[in-house]
Formats: C-alpha cells, sequence, structure tokens
C-alpha cells in the first residue's frame, strides 16, 4: 500500500474507534439524541428554503426579471391641426349626448369598441352606459389642456368639461381615448372624470340636473367577463404561492433557531434531572 493510503486506512481506523467508544455508553447515546433529532429537524427546512428560494440577478435591485410580453408602444405622431378638429367634433358630440345624457342614442356611432363593448345599440339608447354623466354645458365641448400621447390612430387626452349654470357642478377634467376607425372616422373609445376643480357652479348641490343621473358608474373594460374573472384569481393564486414560496427561507432560519436552543435546554434538563436522582439515591 501506498502511504496515502496506509494513512487514510489508519484515519478510518481511529474513527471508528472513537466513534465506537462514544455510543458504546448508554448515556452518551442519550445525550446525543436529541441533537441528533434537531439536525434531523432542521436540514429538511434548511433544504425547503434553500430549494424554493428564487433570489433576483445581481443587475436587478427589484428582483426577478419580468418576461417581455412582447407589447411594442406605438410610435408618437404630431397632433396636427387637422386632426384636432377632427377629434374636436367627436369630442363635442359625445359630451353634449354621451355624457350629458341627452339624446343617447345618437352618441351610439361616436362610442368606441371598448365603450360599447357587450352591449347592443337598443341597451346603449337606454341610458345605461359605461360612462361617467355630468351635466355639461354647451360652452367649451371638445376642450382639452394635456394631450397625454398622439399615435397614428389613437389620441389619449385630458379634457376640461364645464358645468351648466345652477347645476351644483364644478369643472371637471377627465380621461379621454379617441380612436380612429377603418371608415377614418373619430371616435370615444374611454371617458373618466378623473377630479373636480374648485366650488360648485351656484345653485343648490341637490338641484334636479345635479341628481337625475345618480351615482356615476365605472368604465367598463372589453372581453369576456368570465374570462376576465378567471385571469384575476389565477392572478391572486400565482401571487399567494410565490409569497408563500418567498416566505420558506425566513421560516427555515426562524425554525433551527427556535429548534436548536429547546433541543439544547430539553438536553441539559434530563441531565441535571438525572444527576439530581443519582445525587438522592439511597447510598449503600
Amino acid at each position: 500500500m501506498t502511504p496515502i493510503l496506509t494513512n487514510l486506512a489508519a484515519g478510518a481506523r481511529v474513527l471508528v474507534v472513537v466513534v465506537w467508544s462514544v455510543l458504546d455508553s448508554p448515556r452518551r447515546r442519550r445525550r446525543l439524541l436529541i441533537p441528533a433529532v434537531a439536525v434531523v429537524l432542521a436540514i429538511p427546512l434548511i433544504y425547503l428554503g434553500v430549494h424554493f428560494s428564487s433570489p433576483g440577478s445581481k443587475g436587478e435591485a427589484t428582483g426577478p426579471a419580468v418576461p417581455n410580453t412582447g407589447y411594442a408602444e406605438p410610435k408618437q405622431v404630431p397632433f396636427t391641426a387637422a386632426k384636432k378638429r377632427q377629434v374636436r367634433t367627436a369630442l363635442a358630440q359625445f359630451i353634449g349626448t354621451a355624457v350629458a345624457r341627452k339624446d343617447v342614442g345618437s352618441s351610439w356611432d361616436i362610442a368606441g369598441p371598448s365603450l360599447r363593448a357587450g352591449m347592443t345599440r337598443k341597451e346603449w339608447s337606454s341610458g345605461d352606459i359605461p360612462v361617467t354623466p355630468y351635466p355639461a354645458a354647451r360652452h367649451g365641448q371638445g376642450a382639452w389642456d394635456v394631450v397625454n400621447y398622439s399615435y397614428p390612430r389613437k389620441v389619449g387626452l385630458e379634457v376640461l368639461v364645464f358645468p351648466k349654470p345652477g347645476s351644483g357642478y364644478s369643472v371637471a377634467t377627465a380621461e379621454v381615448d379617441v380612436v380612429k376607425g377603418r371608415d377614418d372616422r373619430w371616435r370615444v373609445d374611454y371617458w373618466m372624470i378623473t377630479k373636480f376643480h374648485g366650488p360648485g357652479s351656484a345653485a343648490a348641490s341637490d338641484s334636479a340636473s345635479a341628481l337625475s343621473e345618480g351615482p356615476p358608474k365605472v368604465h367598463k373594460l372589453p372581453g369576456n367577463k368570465a374570462a376576465k374573472r378567471d385571469a384575476a384569481v389565477e392572478s391572486a393564486n400565482t401571487g399567494s404561492r410565490a409569497d408563500a414560496l418567498w416566505l420558506a427561507v425566513p421560516l427555515a432560519v426562524l425554525a433551527l433557531i427556535v429548534v436548536l436552543p429547546i433541543s439544547i435546554g430539553i438536553a441539559v434538563w434530563l441531565r441535571n434531572r438525572r444527576a439530581a436522582a443519582e445525587w438522592y439515591r439511597p447510598k449503600t
């Protein structure tokens, strides 16, 4: 045998002798039992914590990178004078009918596909539409103060609308999307009042024009309702599973911190108990 193998064999024999001498004593076996159980319990917990943790890339301070959804923002184009005139005309018609709730049926042709999704012309004409009502005055309809974006066939605006005198409403800002259809006509595809400015117009706030429409309606999103509900549930379940996995590491460390002191404490208690019993045992 080579010297290396001889040394390894000698070391193995020494290790076997030491282990055997330790385990040969019943008292030592009892003392090693509880720490061994603690180690056996801690190892699976540490493994689970390490296995289910997924740290982010070193270059990503916020965690794992989100996969690309494939969406590419359309190219911005100038909001030309001709486009402004067409959009202003569509806005004025929409505000004077759908928003003001006057001759709502005539606004069907100037409402975009997202607003009309899931509705028939008859249902739309009833006035139960996904458009926040507002007692708009004829003055200033179709005016905007901010252009959020301008794409070739879509424009995002912040539109100012003014209330009728005596309605009790104040000047409001609405988020609006206007889209261009295949027939080259511009239509309002999204309408939502986001803020009010200053006090209401000089009138009782409970006037008939202020209360006739009731509470504003929430804007409806296009698409199948059941599919949206299932997608929302799936998203919530995915988030819950991810949160549970990220909690595995601290839970494993916490379990190790708790299990080891308890195990050591139990071992010391048993040793002291045996020592006390030995002390008080009658001497023969």
